[in-house]
């Protein structure tokens, strides 16, 4: 797979949140550290004048090993809301570094980043690190792939 704009939930050069998640301070860690410097896409809270583009949420995804962490849907119309969602039932009782791990690695699917092999240092891994393993930064490899679509 390779990074593409046509997945992201970029809008105009930013993306417009809301949410209902009870997993605020990961929200708001992701928002920040994909907005470092030289990052060109906003993220910007929706207002009452602007369509929202990406809801951050909270759902009952499954406990099987299988199931997912979180999840990112893209839901590809004009006027459509993505979702980044959060496993509540996996999530539940784990450490702030792995719920902002996870923040972190689905904020990058709405900015258009796919999966990458384990075999690179990134936050984009298809299986998520063993706890007390997470990646809570960008790591260089993200930040270029970032680069190559945003400039």
């Amino acid at each position: 797979m390779t990074e593409t704009k046509g997945f992201s939930a970029v809008d105009d050069g930013e993306i417009r949140w809301t949410d209902t998640t009870a997993y605020d301070d990961a929200r708001k860690f992701a928002i920040s550290a994909w907005q470092y410097r030289g990052s060109k896409i906003k993220i910007v809270a929706d207002s009452a004048i602007t369509s929202n583009d990406l809801e951050f949420k909270d759902a009952n995804l499954g406990t099987r090993e299988t199931d997912p962490l979180g999840r990112y849907e893209r839901h590809g119309s004009i006027g459509a809301t993505d979702y980044i969602i959060f496993n509540k039932q996996k999530l539940r009782g784990v450490s702030k570094e792995r719920l902002r791990y996870v923040a972190l690695h689905e904020l990058g699917h709405a900015l258009g980043l796919c999966h990458k092999a384990d075999t690179v240092i990134s936050l984009m891994w298809k299986n998520a690190p063993s706890p007390g393993f997470e990646i809570t930064w960008i790591p260089d490899i993200d930040k270029a792939n970032y680069k190559k679509m945003w400039g």
